[in-house]
C-alpha cells in the first residue's frame, strides 16, 4: 500500500475530531511553507529597498500593532471558545447572537482606536522616539504610522473570519486564506520596490492583502453558513456580558503576548536606534519559522480541545498533550538549536554582506528564549481551548511583571541581549511553570470527579 492510500485510510477510519484536526494540520503545514517562504523573500526585497532605518521602522510599527490588538479585551479568543462550544451542540440561534455582538463590539472599538490614535499622533515626535536619521524615514514616517494603524484597526472585525472557521473546526478555511495573502504581498512588495513606491506604499502592500484575505473567508464562511440572507442582527446586552466576562482572562494572558513579542523590538528601537532592531528582527525572524512548525499542529486542538471537554473527553485531551510536546520537542526545538549553530553562514547566504548582523550572543539568547516559549505553548493551548485561564493568567501577570522590571535593569547594562535575558528570566519560573502546574491540576480535577454535577464540562464551568 503506497503512502497515499495509507493516509486516505487512516483519514477516514479517524472520528469527526480527528479528521478536522488531520485537515487543519495538513493545510497549515502547506500554507505557513508558504507564507514562510514569502515571508524570508520579503526580508531582503525590503530590506535592500527601503534601506536598513526603513525597515526597522516598519518592523517596529509591526510590534506596536500587538500593543493595539490587546485592545480588543480578549473578545476574539472569548468568542472563539463560545462559538466552538455553540457549534458543538448546534445551537445556530447562539451562534449567530455570539458572531453579531462580538463583530459590533469590535467595529466600535477598532473605529475609537483609529480616532484615538491618529488623534495623538499629531502630538508626537516620531523623529526623536525611534531616533530616525534618514531624511526620507523622517518624512514619511507620520504616514506611514497612519497606513499602518488604518490596516489593524480594519483587522479588528475582519480577524472575526478565523474564530469563526477555528471554532467551525474548518480552519484549513483560514490556512488557504493566509496563504494567498503571503504570495499577494510578496508580488506587491516587489512590484513597489521596482517601481520605487515609498516606505507607505511598501507596508500597504504588505499588510493590505492580509485584512483582504480575512474579508473573503468571512464572505466564503457566510456562504456555507446560509448567513448572507437570514443571519439574524440583534445585540443582546446578556450574550456581551458573557463575552467580556471570559474575555477579561484571556485580555490579561494577550498582556504577556504583547510583552514577549512587541515590547523588545520597540524597547530596543528606541533605546539602540532602528539598526539594532533590524539586527534582533532578522534573529528572531529566523526563528519564527520553527514556531510556525509548532502552530501548524497546535492551533488544530484549540476548538479540538473545547470539542472534548464538552464532551468530557480527558483520555483524549491528556494523549493528545503528550504528542504535542513530542512534536513540539523534535519538530522545533531540536532543528532550531541546529540551525543556530549554523546561524552565521545562513544569515550571510539570506541577507548578504552589506548588512550587520546579529551578535552570536543575541541570537543564542533569542535560541533560548524561543525554546521556552515552544515548551509552554502545547500546555497554554490546552488550557486556552479548555476555557481553564484563571491560573494561568495569574502566572502570566507575575511573569510579565517580572520581565519588565528586569528589562529596565539589565538592557541599560547589556543592551539588546539584555532585553531578551529579561524575558527569559521572567517566563520560565511563572507563566512557564505555572501552566505545566495548572495542567497537571485539571487532569486530577478530572479523575477525581465522579458525580454528574462534578463531570460537568470545565468549558461551562469556566463560563
Amino acid at each position: 500500500m503506497n503512502l497515499y492510500a495509507n493516509l486516505l485510510l487512516r483519514y477516514r477510519a479517524a472520528s469527526g475530531r480527528g479528521r478536522s484536526i488531520g485537515l487543519f494540520f495538513a493545510s497549515s503545514l502547506l500554507s505557513r511553507g508558504i507564507g514562510t517562504v514569502c515571508q524570508l523573500l520579503q526580508v531582503p526585497v525590503a530590506l535592500k529597498y527601503l534601506g536598513s532605518e526603513g525597515f526597522g521602522l516598519w518592523m517596529s510599527l509591526a510590534g506596536v500593532g500587538y500593543f493595539i490588538t490587546f485592545a480588543d479585551f480578549g473578545l476574539g479568543q472569548s468568542v472563539q471558545n463560545r462559538l466552538s462550544a455553540a457549534f458543538a451542540k448546534r445551537r445556530p440561534g447562539e451562534q449567530q447572537d455570539l458572531f453579531v455582538n462580538a463583530a459590533v463590539f469590535l467595529t466600535v472599538l477598532g473605529s475609537l482606536v483609529f480616532a484615538g490614535g491618529s488623534l495623538a499622533l499629531r502630538h508626537i515626535d516620531l523623529t526623536r522616539i525611534f531616533k530616525i536619521v534618514d531624511p526620507e524615514v523622517q518624512r514619511t514616517a507620520p504616514e506611514a504610522v497612519r497606513a499602518m494603524l488604518v490596516i489593524i484597526c480594519l483587522n479588528f472585525p475582519l480577524g472575526l473570519g478565523q474564530r469563526l472557521a477555528y471554532s467551525r473546526q474548518k480552519g484549513w478555511l483560514h490556512n488557504l486564506s493566509q496563504a494567498g495573502a503571503g504570495v499577494v504581498s510578496l508580488l506587491a512588495i516587489t512590484a513597489v520596490a521596482r517601481a520605487g513606491g515609498g516606505l507607505v506604499a511598501t507596508i500597504l502592500a504588505g499588510q493590505l492583502p492580509i485584512a483582504g484575505a480575512n474579508l473573503v473567508l468571512l464572505l466564503v464562511q457566510f456562504v456555507q453558513l446560509g448567513w448572507i440572507r437570514r443571519l439574524r442582527l440583534r445585540l443582546r446586552t446578556r450574550t456581551m456580558k458573557k463575552l467580556l466576562h471570559l474575555s477579561g482572562f484571556f485580555a490579561l494572558q494577550q498582556l504577556l503576548t504583547v510583552v514577549l513579542f512587541g515590547l523588545p523590538q520597540i524597547v530596543i528601537s528606541t533605546n539602540f536606534g532602528l539598526s539594532a532592531a533590524t539586527q534582533f528582527n532578522l534573529a528572531q525572524r529566523l526563528f519564527s519559522v520553527f514556531a510556525i512548525v509548532q502552530n501548524a499542529f497546535l492551533l488544530p486542538l484549540w476548538p479540538a480541545y473545547a470539542d472534548a471537554a464538552a464532551n468530557n473527553d480527558y483520555p483524549w485531551m491528556q494523549k493528545t498533550l503528550i504528542r504535542s510536546i513530542k512534536a513540539t520537542v523534535l519538530l522545533s526545538i531540536v532543528p532550531m538549536v541546529g540551525l543556530t549553530l549554523l546561524s552565521r553562514p545562513v544569515f550571510h547566504l539570506w541577507v548578504g554582506q552589506d548588512h550587520e548582523l546579529p551578535a552570536m550572543s543575541l541570537t543564542w539568547l533569542l535560541c533560548a528564549w524561543n525554546c521556552a516559549v515552544f515548551i509552554q505553548q502545547p500546555f497554554g493551548s490546552l488550557l486556552a481551548g479548555i476555557s481553564e485561564v484563571r491560573a494561568a493568567t495569574v502566572y502570566a501577570a507575575i511573569g510579565t511583571v517580572a520581565s519588565i522590571t528586569l528589562m529596565y535593569f539589565l538592557s541599560a547594562h547589556f543592551g539588546p541581549q539584555g532585553v531578551v535575558a529579561s524575558l527569559i528570566l521572567g517566563f520560565v519560573p511563572f507563566p512557564l511553570a505555572g501552566t505545566v502546574l495548572q495542567t497537571i491540576s485539571v487532569f486530577h480535577q478530572s479523575r477525581s470527579s465522579v458525580s454528574p454535577k462534578a463531570n460537568e464540562p470545565i468549558l461551562n464551568k469556566a463560563c
